[in-house]
């Protein structure tokens, strides 16, 4: 019988099992973020590690009790800090043995007076006011507790009419299901995060709502294992709104609630998940998309030019989540900085003082990076030094409303920006016809006259991709069809086709980098796009755009003095220089000196390169809409990112056309670009870069190709998604484990002895008993491994590696690529946590649980291992030895 694939199936079962087993609330207040154990160790770290923000937190509620007033309370958009800084001053006082520490309570007590300022519905910062209901519980009377608790439960059925997660609004991927930073009324819609603090907060105190408060607490305890996690595992650590909307929100919010639940009821939602879910790769998505030269976040969607995009809000729970150094970081820098102003201080004290921060380079992160839920490619030179050169690519599904139509698009950064977005904030995606399209990023435009754009009162025809903004549905767009890393070279391939309408066939985009080792050296992109037009007179324009003005080889004609001009040739070469403050001259740039951009385009062959920019004309609409034609400026052009120049290449009108590009890098007194020669036959286009590195791209088919290294190596790209390594380093690292940097040349692995499973036993014999154990052990097990990090990757990771497929009525096959599963599968993803898995098992006690103890032990140190469980294991003893025979 083929008893690993039941242990197999088992396995995937319990890292999807739905976490529907009991949980309680404790009796004890606080209970959300905090609990009494944690005030006991936030009082010790006040006197110690916190003894500076915990001067401010104080200093802050001191003035709200002299003055009986809380600060921010009327202003909808903003937060009533005192409330928090009240709340958490009373409970660190009262563990310091403060006879006052009630005090703090009368300032919030006066600011509720009957409760009214809680039950606002034209404002009320309704979630903030839960937490503070709870951390002066014990202050309260209680008469107070069930007047304010009342108050408070009367937001349960907000929006949604009843006590539960409905998703009414949208879905779990959408910022106002959460509710927003602020946690008022605006935009809550469904208000996940407040009504689950107002739960948590009031269960127990006797109100008129505990019923409702059970039933969402019911809701909650059973949706986000079962629907939530599983959407997160598919969007990936980046928020699919970008860090623009995710900081009005979910960036904060949402590890919040999972504190708030964690401290509560002691059930960890964080280790839920894949280990690229959102929580667990946030950290990595902000520190990815922070560019180097300027330390702030890119400009993707409707987020840029932000430090931190309202993680230092959660940071420290993030960071003591996970153990992740780099969270910790986050809120250290933002700390030193003072990014906790205006009373939020509150957050930073969440803290835990002994999670080591750490840099990306310490953490020794790959040096290019896929998000795979959103699309999201980066790349760069190295870590931990403004002058790095910085990179983008990005290809993904649409799958809320404030994402932009921006498939294929792509920046460039090193001292300063190179490649860029064009446009800044404008007016928003409502009323500005340029930030709400698609002509302000780097992508292929192809022109069809006639057609209507979505929202076309709103949205003029640029020629670009399908108007998905502000649709809140889910929409495949374009994917990242390819993903490879090493030392050498980045390497992304994107299908972009569905990005556009049936005005094309196929549009691709393979990206590449070619890195150097030597920091400040020349380095080289190489852009290949395959665009296929279902008319041939639908023209064809590749888009860039640059902060500092090109200049161009070729013929060159003057269309409009200053402003705009035709080169013709074959084989143009533009040059530029970086802009170090390419973010608005209030940001100052970290970099040193500039860097110098060449760019040679290589097909088409011949072309016209029209270079459009400075003062009313940056930002113009398409060359062919004469409804367009001109300069879509307004106030919110002046602020970040500065693209003041735009280069439009054209391709033949034909129906099939490529565009072949390479963009070198180099030191600002380089002043002649490196020999790019054309490499072409009927099946491939390519270029010779410096007589050193090749690369070949097929023109149909496949988006596969070859390549030739600087160093002599040739090798073919991948059609695949490589990024095992990516995560088992960002595993090692957290914890402590010193791996082998993989970007270099893996050698080749050693062929490992499989276990052959014999005939002798069935798999039938096995499936009965199991069915009923394995409905009991995914809740007991599921728990148990949720306390151990890295076991629980192990889980994670399996999950995401085996396929599993119902075979008739024959029980289940596990294949792992195209070969059966056998111990080196399990040796490549648990190691030596096999013999923990084990003790785990058999700590349920009973003879299953010691057959699965079994089977782990031998997998991993063969059949005497084994032994110790096999006593135990009873009428499965004989199967398990039957594997190993």
């Amino acid at each position: 019988m083929r008893f690993c694939f039941i242990i197999a199936l088992m396995l995937v079962s319990i890292c999807l099992a739905v976490a529907a087993d009991g949980y309680k609330v404790n009796a004890e207040h606080p209970r959300v973020l905090l609990n009494k154990d944690m005030v006991k160790t936030l009082a010790k770290h006040c006197q110690g590690a916190l003894k500076k923000e915990y001067a401010e937190l104080k200093s802050n509620a001191d003035r709200a009790v002299s003055t009986g007033q809380i600060k921010y309370i009327d202003n909808k958009w903003g937060t009533p800090t005192d409330l928090l800084a009240c709340g958490m001053c009373f409970l660190i006082e009262r563990e310091l043995g403060n006879p006052n520490a009630k005090k703090y309570a009368e300032p919030v007590v006066k600011c509720w007076g009957n409760g009214s300022r809680i039950t606002n519905k034209g404002h009320s910062a309704f979630g903030f006011h839960a937490i503070a209901y709870d951390w002066l519980y014990d202050a309260l009377t209680d008469q107070q507790r069930k007047q304010f608790g009342n108050a408070l439960g009367t937001w349960l059925t907000w929006y949604t009419k009843k006590a539960e997660i409905m998703l009414q609004h949208g879905h779990w991927e959408y910022n106002q299901t959460w509710g927003v930073s602020h946690m008022n009324v605006m935009h809550a819609r469904d208000a996940i995060t407040q009504k689950l603090l107002i739960s948590l907060a009031i269960t127990g105190a006797g109100t008129d709502h505990e019923a409702k408060a059970k039933q969402f607490l019911n809701s909650w305890n059973t949706r986000i294992p079962r629907d939530c996690i599983p959407a997160f595992d598919k969007m990936g650590g980046s928020w699919a709104e970008s860090h623009g909307h995710g900081a009005y929100g979910p960036i904060q919010v949402i590890p919040w609630t999972f504190e708030a639940w964690r401290t509560a009821t002691g059930k960890d939602f964080f280790q839920l998940g894949a280990p690229d879910t959102y929580l667990k790769e946030m950290s990595r998505w902000l520190c990815y998309l922070t560019i180097p030269h300027t330390g702030r976040h890119a400009y993707l969607d409707d987020g840029g030019g932000s430090k931190y995009s309202s993680f230092q809000g959660s940071a420290p729970i993030i960071a003591k989540a996970y153990g992740d150094g780099l969270a910790q970081a986050t809120t250290h820098q933002a700390m030193g900085e003072g990014a906790y102003k205006w009373g939020n201080i509150w957050k930073r004290m969440l803290v835990d003082p002994s999670v080591k921060a750490k840099t990306p380079g310490q953490m020794n992160l790959p040096t290019g990076y896929l998000l795979r839920g959103i699309g999201h490619v980066f790349m760069r030179s190295h870590w931990d030094d403004p002058n790095a050169t910085w990179a983008f690519f990005g290809a993904g599904p649409h799958t809320a409303g404030h994402q932009h139509d921006d498939e294929g698009h792509f920046m460039i950064a090193r001292q300063g920006g190179l490649v860029t977005k064009a446009g800044g904030k404008g007016k928003g995606n409502d009323s500005d016809h340029y930030w709400g399209g698609s002509l302000c990023f780097n992508i292929l435009t192809i022109y069809d006259p006639n057609e209507q754009m979505r929202r076309n009162n709103k949205n003029e025809n640029d020629g670009g991709l399908r108007r998905l903004v502000y649709n809140n549905s889910k929409v495949e767009r374009g994917h990242i069809a390819a993903f490879q890393h090493n030392d050498e070279f980045t390497y992304a391939a994107a299908d972009i086709t569905k990005a556009y309408t049936s005005k094309v066939k196929e549009v691709t985009r393979q990206f590449i980098y070619l890195r150097n080792k030597q920091k400040g050296g020349t380095e080289y992109f190489v852009v290949f796009d395959r665009v296929h037009s279902s008319k041939a007179e639908f023209a064809k324009h590749f888009i860039l755009h640059m902060p500092e003005e090109p200049q161009l080889s070729g013929e060159k004609a003057e269309k409009v003095a200053g402003h705009v001009y035709e080169h013709t040739g074959e084989g143009i070469i533009s040059s530029w220089l970086s802009m170090p403050q390419d973010m608005g001259s209030k940001v100052q740039a970290l970099s040193q000196g500039k860097s110098r951009m060449f760019l040679k385009t290589v097909l088409p062959q011949q072309t016209t390169i029209t270079k459009r920019g400075g003062s009313g004309h940056k930002n113009w609409g398409h060359p062919l809409n004469p409804k367009a034609q001109y300069d879509h400026h307004n106030d919110g052009r002046d602020k970040g990112p500065v693209a003041n120049w735009r280069l439009e290449v054209a391709a033949p009108l034909k129906d099939r056309n490529y565009f072949l590009h390479v963009f070198q890098v180099s030191d600002e007194k380089v002043t002649k670009m490196d020999n790019v020669e054309l490499i072409e036959d009927g099946k491939t286009a390519g270029v010779k870069i410096n007589n050193k590195w090749e690369v070949r791209f097929a023109k149909s088919g496949n988006l596969g190709g070859k390549i030739k290294t600087a160093a002599g190596e040739s090798m073919s790209f991948t059609n695949t998604l490589e990024v095992k390594d990516q995560y088992q380093r960002w595993n090692d690292a957290l914890t402590g484990k010193k791996s082998v940097k993989v970007e270099k040349k893996a050698p080749k692995k050693q062929k490992k002895q499989s276990i052959k499973v014999s005939k002798a036993a069935d798999n039938s014999t096995l499936r009965k008993p199991y069915k009923n154990y394995l409905k009991r052990l995914q809740l007991e097990l599921d728990a148990q491994l949720q306390k151990n990090a890295r076991l629980y990757f192990t889980y994670q990771m399996l999950r995401k590696e085996i396929q599993i497929t119902a075979k008739h009525d024959r029980g289940y096959s596990i294949r792992s690529g195209s070969s059966d599963m056998t111990i080196d599968i399990f040796r490549k993803f648990t190691d030596s946590d096999a013999e923990s898995l084990a003790i785990a098992l058999a700590k349920k006690g009973g003879p299953e649980a010691n057959a699965l103890a079994a089977y782990f032990s031998a997998v991993n140190s063969g059949k005497s291992a084994a032994s110790a469980y096999l006593g135990k294991a009873g009428e499965h003893a004989t199967a398990i030895r039957a594997l190993f025979k």
